[in-house]
Parts: structure tokens; sequence; C-alpha cells
């Protein structure tokens, strides 16, 4: 974002990267601040030509290393969730059992439904950062002489890049350097034409076990699996997105979904989390039905009337999983959490999560991890075990004996980077970015009550990735209404639903533009003109029962449809929040109206 490269960015005080150089993968902090950029101003930008030329041929130069080689993309791909096998050799004090897969115990590394799972991927991006660096590092030195010290200089500032899916510039689709199947960028050896490593990855072996026959990319008459399976990739296949029956991504549909869900799901959900103040329910969407470790965790449950439980927005992760769900499509990688890393956009959505999670920290600074429940468990951690701020985000580790903690990646400025928006402020209140963030991310112009739709589930109900739909008075919807339909308002998305049963997951849908489109009032009545004096009711023209025409319409990956009851709805909720008259950004929580709730 046209950043200065000058000395401002500061030194941080640490052992230089020599990762290369050790017998383990060692995750060092970079040794300067510099700040991970957009991808589009990365590759619209003249500047930064060296630093986009260098992030090409060190995705390449990882994805060619072989795959048994821990510093491969393959292997830091394969942390995220299969092949389920010790990293590096990292098995912590009660290694993973095939055996606990079937209790609900998750075998790859990454936590998700826990307190950790914003500071746990952000160790994982910087371990692959810091591997990309050293491959810019050593490709740098190869330039001619006269070009030499330009890519030595991009080495060193290079930071791995971010894709903001839910700015409005998204709206014209995915970019193409995520799409397009070669690139010219110039290389050591001059302008080239080079095969695109952030379209796909080709599989260097097997991934996930075979399927029915007709259900592999290899099998004659080809037919994408049901969302019941996860999708088997045969050695020497890429990775894809959204595929048809020839096993090619189908840009249309991923470009449409974008157009589709950004306004009604991503923005919302940006411009909601930022309203929440407390970690632990920015953090993350799992909740434990008996309270666990923190009684006040949920406050809606188990008594979900209480009007404290309806200052739960759209989290951290219940966005983050909507564009899992809606980028891959079925049998697309990124949509299953098993194999989702192996996807080269991956890492450049989690980045773009982290520049999330760093904005709200920058606005509210004094919130942090308590105690939780990793309830799903990872491949050292058993499930239900207590975590914190302390527990060892494996497998990263920091030296030769010792892991990275979430208070040790707290400040992401420690760590050698920092993003534009917060250069920009860094000299300014947290309100001043609270109000940057919501100008940026507001779903639309409505600036009087906003309406939404809470969403409480039980997960482990139907396998496999699905959402829910939030349709308004269409009490017809079904898995074959378009979410083009003016009555679509959004959906909550649950990615990793096989986990064991007692696990509460919310999400919340901004209803406010649905409302609008069909003309229904979203202003308080005014009883004086609008009560029928004869029967005191309202008159017709304003009637909206807001608590029955809530239509909500489970939907798996393939298309099919689950009844709510069926995918583990427990709860739906409806409420308003008035915005600030002083701010008309900031939603004041003793502003809201609890309307009703229905119980499945």
């Amino acid at each position: 974002m046209g950043l200065s490269h000058s000395s401002h960015y500061s030194h941080v005080s640490h052992v230089r990267d020599v990762a290369t150089f050790s017998e383990k993968v060692i995750t060092y902090p970079h040794e300067e601040i510099y700040p991970r950029l957009d991808i589009l101003d990365m590759t619209s930008n003249q500047t930064y030509a060296p630093q986009f030329d260098l992030l090409i041929q060190s995705f390449q130069a990882l994805q060619e290393r072989p795959y048994d080689d821990m510093r491969s993309f393959y292997q830091i791909a394969g942390i995220h969730g299969l092949p389920f096998t010790a990293y590096d050799g990292v098995e912590g004090n009660n290694p993973y059992q095939s055996l606990e897969f079937s209790k609900g115990r998750w075998g790859g590394y990454c936590h998700h439904g826990d307190v950790i799972i914003p500071t746990w991927h952000r160790a994982y991006a910087l371990l692959l950062e810091g591997q990309l660096r050293n491959e810019a590092k050593e490709i740098a030195n190869k330039y001619p002489s006269n070009q030499k010290d330009k890519y030595i200089e991009a080495a060193k500032q290079l930071r791995h890049p971010y894709w903001d899916w839910a700015d409005e510039k998204a709206m014209k689709g995915v970019p193409d350097v995520f799409l397009t199947s070669t690139l010219e960028i110039n290389t050591p050896n001059g302008k080239q034409k080079v095969k695109n490593p952030l379209k796909s990855y080709t599989l260097p072996v097997d991934l996930a076990d075979p399927l029915p026959k007709g259900l592999n990319p290899n099998d004659a008459n080809y037919t994408v699996p049901n969302v019941s399976y996860l999708p088997f990739t045969p050695k020497g296949y890429p990775t894809v997105r959204h595929p048809n029956n020839k096993y090619e991504d189908q840009v249309d549909i991923m470009n449409i979904n974008m157009s589709t869900y950004i306004q009604s799901v991503f923005r919302p959900g940006f411009y909601q989390m930022f309203h929440i103040s407390d970690y632990s329910k920015f953090s993350n969407h799992g909740l434990t039905s008996s309270g666990g470790q923190l009684p006040d965790f949920n406050p809606g449950h188990p008594k979900p009337l209480n009007r404290l439980g309806f200052s739960h927005f759209a989290s951290w992760e219940t966005t983050h999983d909507g564009f899992h769900v809606v980028f891959g499509g079925t049998g697309g990688h990124i949509t299953y959490v098993d194999i989702a890393a192996f996807d080269p956009i991956f890492s450049f959505h989690h980045v773009n999560l982290d520049r999330i999670f760093a904005l709200w920290q920058k606005i509210y600074p004094d919130s942090w991890i308590t105690s939780n429940l990793d309830v799903n468990g990872t491949y050292t951690n058993v499930m239900d075990e207590v975590i914190n701020e302390y527990t060892e985000l494996t497998p990263f580790r920091k030296s030769e004996t010792k892991f990275w903690t979430s208070n040790d990646v707290r400040d992401f400025t420690k760590l050698g980077y920092t993003y534009p928006q917060i250069e920009k402020f860094k000299d300014q209140d947290s309100k001043a970015i609270l109000n940057y963030v919501l100008e940026l991310y507001k779903p639309d112009s409505h600036y009087d009550t906003r309406f939404f739709v809470k969403v409480t589930l039980e997960s482990g109900k139907v396998k496999g990735p699905f959402v829910i739909r939030v349709f308004i008075d269409l009490p017809s919807a079904n898995s074959s209404t378009p979410t083009t339909s003016p009555n679509f308002a959004g959906f909550v998305a649950m990615w990793q639903s096989d986990a064991h049963n007692g696990t509460l997951v919310e999400g919340t849908v901004d209803i406010t533009a649905a409302m609008e489109r069909l003309n229904i009032r979203t202003q308080k009545h005014d009883y004086i003109h609008e009560v029928n004096l004869t029967t005191g009711l309202l008159k017709p023209a304003f009637i909206f029962n807001i608590g029955t025409d809530i239509n909500l319409v489970p939907v798996m990956i393939d298309g099919s449809e689950v009844q709510p009851e069926a995918a583990g709805v427990k709860l739906v909720e409806v409420f308003s929040f008035e915005h600030d008259k002083v701010d008309k950004n900031f939603l004041v929580e003793n502003t809201g109206q609890y309307y009703t709730a229905k119980k499945f």
C-alpha cells in the first residue's frame, strides 16, 4: 500500500534466522519489521515487483522440495490436517492414535473451536513465511550483479501477502494471480513464464483414501464425490476449487460466490466481530454445553433466553469458516479441514485473518486468552484438555527444545511484521482504528437499527461442511432457492462439523439489508399514527411477524438439504441494536431489543 521502506521499521532483537542450518525446523522472528502487503498491491505496484518475483519463486522452491523434507510445502501443509503423522518428530505427551478419530479426537495439529485458533494459525503462518524468506534470500543472490542489491533488499522486506476477500474490490472476483496457469516474472535468468504455484499444488503422493469407483479423479467417468466423503487426490493430481466432472476449476462459480457472499456474509461478519470486546467470544465459535472451566463463557446457555446471550455476534472463526465453504465447493480441497492447507490460497486467506486479528488487538489490547477446553483435541492434545495462553502451539518450535505459546505471539511486531493499516494508525488511539475498520467493512448504508438472527447449533449431527442459509419471509425456501433471491439474508457456516456431540456453535446473520430489500420496516413503530384506534392493533401494512418469518435451510456442500433439527439447530433468536447517536458506526449493547426465540 505504498509504505516507505525507510528505517522507521524497527529491528527485532533475536537470534538470526538460521533455520536452514538447524536439524529441527525452528520458527524464528524476522530480523526487522516490514508489512505484509495486500496481494493486489504487490501485483499492481511496480515498487513491489522484486518482492513478487521472489514470492513466486520461493513458493515454487518449497513445492519442488522432496515431499519428505520437513521444509517442503507438502510437509508444512500437512501440519494442519492429513496425513495425521508427526511433523518433525513432534508428538507431545499424548501422541495421536488413529483409533481415537472415531471417538472424535482430531488428528491434525490445528486448533478449531477453541480460544487458541487465532494464535495457533499465527504461528503457522510465521513458519511458512520464514521458509519462503529463506528461499528468497538464496534466490536473490543468484541475480546478475546489476540487479542483485535490489533483490537482496526485496528478500529482506518480503513478508507473506494477504488477500482481503471481504474488501469491496473482491466483488470483481478472485484475483488472476490465483487463477492463471502461468505467470511472467523476472528470474535470475531474465523474464520467464513460469508455472503459477498459487493456482494449485500437485500432490507428490496420494492424499486421503480412495473412494468407491468413479469418485476418484483418476477413475474413468469421474464424478465429483458427495460431501459425506473426504475427496481422494492421487499422486500427480493438483488441488482444485469447485471442480467439475473433468476435475477442472469452475472459476465462474467462484466469482459468482464472491459477488454473492461478500455483501451478505463476509463484510457483515467482519463488521460484527469488531463490536466484540471479549477475546473468548471474538476468537472462536466453540461452546461447551456443560460450561466446563468457564461457567460464564456462554451466558445464553443453558438459559437461552437470557438476554446477555445475544451480544455474541459473528466470531473470527465463524467468518473464517464461511470463506472455506464458499471458496472450495464440493470436492474442492480448501472446503475440507483435513486437506485445506494444500491449496496455496489457504495461507493468503489466513494471513488476511491474522490481519483482522491484529487490528482487533489494537482496538481491544487488554482482552486476552482465558482458560478454555480443547473440545476437539489435536495431534498432541487430548479432547477436553484445559488450554490457555501458556499452551504450547505445537509443532512450532522457538528453539530446539521449546515451542511457541500464545503469549509469545501476542505482539506480532516482535515477530517481525506488521500490516499497512496498523502502520497507518500507529500514532492514533484505538477509536480511530475502530472507525476505520467499521467504515471499511460496513455492509450497507443503513445506520439506524440493525436486525440480527442468531443461530445456536450442536456440532457433530451431520458429517461434512455445511451452511445454514437464512431467508426472510419466504416459508417455501429450500436448497434450490437461489442465494440471489432478495429474501436471502446470509448464512452460518459449519466447517469442521463432525466434532463430538456436546459442542455448541453460535453464528449471527445481519438481516437488515434483506429487510430493506423486502420493504420490511426497520424503524420503531409510531403507535400514534399506525395503530387502528378501533381494534388497538397495528395497521396491516406494518405487520411482520419477525419470529415466524425467519426460514432456515441447512444445505450440505453438495447442495442437498437437511432439516434444521437434523443439522443440530437448537435455538434461533432475533434481536436488534440501535447505533450510537454520537458515533454512527458503533453498536451499543444496552440499546438492544430482544424479539423472540424458537427452540428446536
